[in-house]
């Protein structure tokens, strides 16, 4: 039995020495100089906590409910794309450890399965929509997501075309990642240099080529998501070009919960609304697609203010500390998302790791609430943290 994580931090460097490089940077690495990927985590670390000293909080309450969900604590497990190249566990992995703790996890498209193949997964969970062939095979996998049982779709707007991730090409793939019979003769030497990945992956039957989770069961010869496209590109995640008539077209056949994932501007917050969200997730898909986008927690306040409690707003990115969460819902947020923490978790211990990296960031939370004078996440506000507004929480601390 593997050592129990401590911290995100460890998952990481852990995560490293198990991963082959070329799966290791595709969880860690960001677009171009990886500038957003940074921000991210710095703006954080750059927003101060006001505490109220001499309370007696008891032990906080992290439950909370998003989109009419109650949930445990509010954090919960982003989609991510080829999942199943961390672990055989997976996604479904993932799910049960999002369930084990009272929460809900989010099933993107490219996750390496298909959405029937975990939707037995006990719990909540949404499903992340990509439909590079547009409206007829969204419509499609709208169907099927619906018939299996997921309760929110989750519709990503910041992929009209793919980020430049250079730890991809000079691992030798091109982007998007693929892992087919061609660049597996590439990739061999980092293969081997990570024997106990690759014999776990071999042990358990797990091959890196899976469907797609929007693909067709039986496969097929297309060339999209959702088509059943081959093995050569069933991992990659493709442009999805989603437009605001797109989601309003959504809105009229999506009959549960729809959110907008990749806002990061006041009025593209208001544009959700008017199209039939119910939520936004402020998101710049982890610094993977534009550099030089802003880090999501200073742009959080923009656009809870837009919104006007029309519509949820939750987050994502740079979140690697329970405080980190505490102060995303201090200034607005109803939940936030953790991508690579979980992917990272899951690369070490598997369905365990995740669960661990739950727990570990849990106890920050109410470690973080009970410092600050806090006794519930519903409590918090702008006058948790440095500043006298949402608007100001960052001002001179550029």
């Amino acid at each position: 039995m593997s050592q129990a994580l401590r911290s995100v931090a460890e998952a990481r460097r852990r995560a490293r020495r198990v991963l082959p490089r070329v799966v290791y940077d595709y969880i860690d690495g960001g677009a171009d100089d990886e500038v957003t990927m940074g921000e991210n985590e710095q703006a954080f670390r750059r927003l101060a906590f006001r505490p109220r000293v001499a309370v007696d909080t008891g032990e906080p309450s992290l439950a909370t409910r998003v989109l009419g969900t109650e949930v445990s604590m509010p954090l919960l497990l982003a989609p991510c794309g080829l999942v199943r190249l961390m672990h055989p566990d997976g996604a479904a992995g993932a799910g049960r450890a999002a369930h084990s703790r009272g929460t809900l996890w989010v099933l993107s498209s490219v996750a390496g399965v298909t959405l029937e193949t975990v939707a037995d997964v006990p719990g909540h969970k949404w499903f992340q929509l990509y439909a590079s062939g547009g409206r007829p095979e969204a419509a499609s996998i709208m169907e099927r997501a619906a018939v299996a049982g997921y309760e929110a779709l989750v519709v990503t707007v910041d992929t009209p075309a793919l980020g430049n991730r250079e730890r991809d090409a000079r691992n030798g793939v091109t982007s998007p990642l693929r892992l087919d019979a061609r660049t597996a003769i590439a990739l061999g030497p980092q293969v081997l240099a990570r024997p106990r990945w690759a014999l776990r992956m071999m042990r358990d039957g797990v091959s890196t080529m899976g469907r797609p989770a929007g693909s067709d069961e039986a496969g097929g010869g297309g060339t999209q998501p959702g088509s059943g496209m081959g093995a050569a590109g069933a991992v990659a995640m493709l442009a999805s070009p989603f437009t605001w008539s797109d989601i309003a077209w959504m809105r009229q056949r999506w009959p549960k919960p729809l959110l907008v994932k990749g806002v990061l501007t006041g009025e593209d917050g208001r544009r959700a609304a008017d199209a039939g969200a119910d939520a936004v997730i402020v998101s710049n898909h982890g610094g993977r697609q534009l550099d030089g986008a802003p880090a999501t927690i200073r742009v959080l306040p923009e656009v809870v203010e837009a919104v006007g409690g029309r519509i949820e707003v939750l987050l994502d990115g740079g979140v690697r500390r329970g405080g980190d969460v505490v102060k995303a819902l201090a200034l607005g947020a109803r939940a936030v998302l953790v991508g690579r923490p979980y992917l990272y978790a899951l690369a070490v211990n598997g369905q365990t790791g995740v669960e661990q990296v739950l727990d570990v960031l849990r106890t920050e939370m109410s470690r973080s609430l009970r410092l600050l004078g806090c006794a519930s996440v519903a409590e918090l506000d702008p006058s948790y943290v440095e500043g006298s507004s949402r608007a100001g929480a960052f001002e001179n601390r550029s």
